[in-house]
């Protein structure tokens, strides 16, 4: 497997080789090979799972043949990277991230998004498809309702017996790599892990391509800290990945847009583009970057110029819209109904117009010469879109919440919490790293260029929409996810950015004076990261999940169809037996499995059957049916002990025992 790796690194080492200006050091030409390796591979990855030929020898040969090609014409000689001590700070930020990361979640049950991304990458690489053509799903259907359609929670069943994963395919992909690796502990120990410490030296370089070395510093030291950080970096889900993929394009776009090469330009429009095959949400990263190109052009710029980071976005979006509008479509129906996307496509008739309306102001305003005008005053301009957003957050914060909902024992509405969303967000960021960040914010705007405009639009983009409508879980953590990818890594690097600049202001006065104030500063809010953060260090999630599945597995007798019997619930657990070890799983629940024996034995499904119980409950008693208990299995998986109105700190146990029974039908 050891030649999977090679193939994925060897494209990215060959482009990102020639990427490389003078001044940059060893840690920058390694992460330009390192995203140069992911933004080449997605696409790849992708469309061999979609095509089902995700298979070690098929993603090492098309690899290695892509980076043969890429070899040939390569760009030679150019500027030799050397060693600076600044290399340094990347590389231990990565390590710290590293270290925090290195206790992943075990997440094998189904009962949220992360096993769903975790059991889908092992069956991906166990099987070499990313869909199943179920034919137990087939043999059912007949006269078997199944549940909004899902044969699982996230599984789709489209056509006949075609199961369908809920997400968009990138995180799939890169947990199958690591599955390939490895198997599942590889999954979960070397994909999210790596992606978060990753995007934490990319941090690092982004910062300081807009900001400086010690915002950039402080910034990615806030992040890599962080909470919600090192929470989903712990987790198999889109999060962390897609935020690898934002930074590394925000990080490229900004060298591109302030004179880089053409080829920087296309990598970062790869980069943002890959992220758009991981996340449904990712285009708001980009959302800057057509104000930018209709804001160059008015001033005389040409469209030309623009082209190499606007057209592979634009291949990728188009890939991301085909594959929502065709296989994803019931996912985006899911996000229509139930997460304010209805809402919001109302408004697109106006927001057309809006657009075409500006772009006629603008053809209009570059005839008449007004360009020169809207030069002279863009920065106040910009200062005022940066303080209306400030303003419009303080709002949110202040003004917004009102009291805590009353809410009835043990019921917690999806939507209790929208108004207070930007206050449990600073929970997890604290207070200190918030209100430097808003400074920051301010400040950046003050003095824009390019690269800050595309950064500042894409995590403004993210916070609006998410403020607004936070669709998601109200428990915590799991609320923090929509902020992950770019506001909270935003926030951080500005952060930092405004503590730079509070300590040069300072040092106007006295020199020692300005390195106080930073020192200070730095320290509030690092401590306070630290401090919020520290209870989640040493909480593993689920941990002992993989090996407790596999006793599961093992005590369950090979057989024709396994029923996992779930009352009351949907199935956490007949799913992982499934994707996880290959079972022919069926899900009952004891009600529906006696209203519909009749069918089942005409089927031919209580032949060679085996009846699994979950919570140690006894199987049903059916006259004419015998139950035989084969097997007993007790996993115990420890867990964070959600909370809605603080930062979640305590753990509790979750004990699930499984008795395995062989049915023997006497009807």
């Amino acid at each position: 497997m050891i030649f999977v790796l090679i193939a994925l690194y060897l494209p990215g080492h060959f482009l990102g080789g020639g990427l490389a200006r003078k001044g940059d050091g060893l840690a920058e030409v390694l992460l330009l090979r390192v995203c140069a390796a992911a933004a080449v591979a997605c696409p790849v990855l992708v469309a061999l799972a979609l095509l089902g030929r995700f298979e070690a020898p098929v993603i090492a040969g098309v690899l290695l043949a892509v980076a043969g090609v890429i070899w040939l014409f390569r760009r030679r000689g150019g500027y030799r990277p050397r060693f600076f001590r600044w290399d340094l700070a990347p590389a231990g930020l990565g390590a710290l991230g590293a270290v925090l990361y290195s206790r992943p979640a075990e997440y094998v049950i189904n009962d949220r998004d992360p096993g769903v991304y975790t059991i889908v990458g092992a069956k991906l690489a166990r099987t070499g498809e990313l869909f199943t053509r179920d034919p137990l799903v087939a043999a059912i259907a007949p006269f078997h309702e199944f549940h909004a359609a899902t044969k699982y929670p996230g599984f789709y069943i489209l056509g006949e017996g075609l199961i369908v994963p809920q997400f968009f395919p990138g995180p799939f992909v890169w947990l199958g790599v690591g599955n390939l690796m490895g198997g599942v502990q590889a999954g979960l120990f070397w994909v999210v892990p790596v992606f978060g410490a990753l995007s934490v030296a990319v941090a690092f370089l982004l910062g300081r391509e807009l900001f400086g070395r010690w915002a950039g510093m402080l910034g990615a030291a806030l992040l890599a800290v962080g909470y919600t950080q090192v929470w989903w970096a712990r987790h198999p889900s889109s999060e962390v990945i897609s935020q690898f993929f934002i930074l590394g394009g925000l990080w490229l776009a900004a060298r591109f847009a302030s004179g880089g090469r053409a080829r920087e330009g296309v990598l970062a429009g790869a980069l943002l583009g890959g992220a758009m095959l991981v996340r449904v949400d990712a285009f708001l990263a980009a959302s800057a970057v057509p104000l930018l190109v209709g804001y160059d052009l008015l001033r005389g710029g040409t469209a030309r110029r623009w082209l190499p980071l606007c057209i592979p976005l634009a291949l990728f979006a188009g890939a991301a819209l085909l594959y929502a509008t065709t296989l994803g479509g019931r996912y985006l129906e899911l996000i229509r109904e139930n997460h304010g996307l209805g809402r919001a496509l109302e408004l697109a008739p106006h927001i057309v117009a809006a657009v075409g309306l500006l772009a006629a102001l603008l053809l209009l305003a570059r005839r008449g010469g007004a360009a020169g005008r809207l030069a002279a005053h863009g920065r106040s301009l910009a200062l005022l879109w940066a303080a209306a957003l400030v303003g419009a957050a303080l709002w949110a914060y202040f003004l917004r919440p009102g009291d805590p909902p009353v809410l009835p024992e043990g019921s917690v509405p999806f939507r209790a919490y929208d108004e207070h969303v930007a206050v449990r967000m600073v929970w997890f960021l604290t207070p200190a790293v918030a209100a430097l960040g808003l400074a920051g914010f301010l400040l950046a705007a003050r003095r824009l260029t390019p690269g800050r405009f595309i950064f500042l639009g894409a995590a403004a983009s993210f916070a609006v929409l998410y403020v607004a409508l936070p669709n998601v879980a109200p428990d915590l953590p799991w609320a923090t996810r929509r902020f992950v990818p770019a506001v909270f890594p935003g926030l951080c690097l500005l952060a930092g950015y405004a503590v730079a600049e509070a300590g040069r202001f300072a040092a106007r006065w006295r020199p020692l004076a300005g390195v106080a104030c930073a020192a200070a500063l730095a320290a509030l809010a690092l401590g306070w990261t630290v401090h919020t953060a520290w209870p989640v260090y040493g909480v593993q999630e689920l941990r002992g999940g993989v090996e407790g599945f596999e006793r599961v597995n093992a005590a369950i007798p090979e057989a024709r169809v396994v029923f996992v019997e779930l009352p009351g619930r949907p199935d956490d657990y007949g799913a992982p037996l499934e994707y996880l070890h290959g079972r022919p799983v069926l899900a009952y629940d004891s009600k529906r499995f006696r209203e519909e024996l009749d069918a089942l034995r005409a089927a031919g499904l209580l032949e060679d059957a085996i009846y699994v119980t979950v919570d140690g409950l006894p199987a049903p008693s059916i006259h004419g049916l015998e139950m035989i208990e084969l097997a007993r299995e007790e996993v115990t998986l420890p867990r964070l002990r959600p909370e809605y109105e603080r930062v979640p700190s305590g753990t509790y146990e979750l004990q699930v025992v499984f008795r395995v029974y062989r049915l023997e039908d006497g009807g």
